[in-house]
């Protein structure tokens, strides 16, 4: 029930409850009895509009003479109104919102983070990665409970949870609270375990073999349920993340689901065209490059990316065309280009600037 419930909501719940846990329905029931006896008070205080105002306007530390009457005094002025919040509103004695009660739930064990390497390759075609862990796992000899020797707990009587009883407004109030001494297992340790000394934990290296999926990208996580740390007895292990690292290749740059490569030729290829053999995946394969290519001149190969991680198909692959202008130049070599140039007109270079230059191809390799 919210905090801001009607009246209506308010009424409806009280009769539910009391009609559940009123002695004509539990006879013979003592703890029913005193539980409708906390129902009937929380929902007189509860019904009453300036004690609810006062409430809802401060919460559990209302000031002295905020609320109904303005005479409340003492350390805690409003504490009883802290209980009955707890006992419609929350969720005091458990799953049920008045008087439910239920002792505490086992925690679940911790995570563990480890970290694998792979090439690009393998990356695009999946491998498999041994990683070892240190991992907290439940005691084998006393299966987490600190003891081989257990005795019902003292202060609880096994039940996991004792009932506390306080001074309000309106008297006494009972509450349900995790037993303390037990931690809410009802048992405590008579005889010490000799493998964990207590602690109901053993620390222990485990292997564990990872799938690397084809198609993974350099820093996914892959998650390994139940692989982490162990819970409390009863309670569920944690998990394993391990995040993957994708080597540069020296080769082929990746880009989403493509690939890149960077083709070396020179201008006189460039020029007059050649063929040249290109890394793939799949091993080297042949390109034909077109006389009059130009320095970023892109060309694709489809389907030879990396597969799609959450699809079919792969990605392409890219091949960018650096032509290589010389630099160290010999006599003889200095005249031929010279000849050129004098031979050269308007028409030689005709088609290689305008609106596909340089930059609007290299721009489109990473569109």
């Amino acid at each position: 029930m919210p905090r801001g419930a009607s009246e209506q909501e308010i009424k409806k719940a009280y009769r539910r409850l009391a009609r559940k846990y009123h002695p004509d329905a539990n006879p013979g029931d003592p703890e029913a009895e005193e539980r409708f006896k906390e129902l009937s008070e929380a929902y007189e205080v509860l019904s009453n509009p300036e004690a609810r105002r006062a409430y809802d306007t401060y919460g559990h530390r209302v000031p002295r003479g905020a609320g109904a009457g303005g005479g409340y005094a003492g350390e805690d002025p409003f504490g009883g109104f802290q209980d009955i919040f707890e006992a419609f509103f929350g969720d005091r004695f458990g799953s049920d919102p008045f008087f439910g009660g239920r002792r505490r739930e086992p925690s679940r064990g911790g995570d563990i983070e480890a970290e694998v390497t792979v090439s690009l390759r393998e990356a695009a075609f999946g491998t498999e990665r041994e990683v070892r862990v240190q991992t907290i796992k439940n005691c084998p000899v006393c299966g987490g409970a600190g003891g081989t020797k257990m005795r019902t707990c003292p202060t609880c009587g096994g039940a996991g949870a004792v009932r506390m009883v306080r001074e309000s407004l309106l008297g006494q109030m009972v509450s349900t609270q995790t037993c303390s001494t037990c931690g809410g297992r009802g048992q405590v340790v008579e005889e010490e375990c000799g493998r964990c000394r207590g602690s109901g934990r053993v620390s222990e290296v485990v292997r564990r073999e990872i799938r690397i999926p084809p198609g993974i990208d350099d820093g996914m996580r892959l998650r390994v349920s139940g692989g982490g740390h162990a819970g409390e007895p009863g309670g569920a292990p944690g998990d394993l993340y391990v995040t993957v690292r994708v080597e540069q290749d020296p080769e082929l740059m990746r880009d989403g689901d493509d690939l890149i490569h960077r083709l070396r030729i020179n201008f006189v290829e460039a020029a007059l065209g050649t063929e040249a053999e290109v890394p793939t995946l799949d091993g080297e394969r042949t390109v034909r490059i077109e006389p009059g290519t130009q320095p970023g001149t892109a060309i694709r190969l489809r389907g030879e990316g990396m597969p799609r991680l959450h699809g079919r198909g792969r990605g392409d692959l890219k091949i960018v065309v650096d032509v290589m202008v010389p630099t160290n130049l010999t006599d003889e070599q200095r005249r031929l280009l010279e000849r050129f140039e004098e031979a050269s007109g308007e028409k030689t270079y005709d088609g290689t600037d305008g609106r596909d230059s340089f930059f609007e191809r290299l721009r489109s390799v990473f569109r």
